[in-house]
């Protein structure tokens, strides 16, 4: 029954033609350099200091550490934030 389901699935996303990333609802990053970070598909924010940022996500967890971090803007779906990155660890 499982397999029927995600076949259905499949078919339907590919029919759509909805993106890959939404479909599997993976977080997409995108990141400018070392200052400049945009996140969307996540869930919330779980910490949030000058040094560290930690965000769930439908997979896992994303830790941002760094210094002046800071959250630029975020809305249910995506998020801004800037600063001076120094690691970007991706937690399951």
């Amino acid at each position: 029954m499982k397999e029927t389901y995600t076949r259905f699935r499949e078919g339907l996303m590919n029919t759509l033609e909805v993106p890959e990333d939404l479909a599997a609802q993976e977080s997409l990053l995108t990141i400018t350099g070392n200052s400049s970070l945009y996140i969307e598909n996540y869930k919330s924010i779980q910490f949030y200091s000058q040094n560290s940022i930690r965000i769930l996500t439908k997979k896992g967890r994303i830790r941002i550490c760094g210094k002046s971090l800071k959250i630029q803007f975020y809305t249910c779906d995506e998020m801004g934030i800037s600063g001076n990155f120094q690691e970007i660890v991706f937690e399951s």
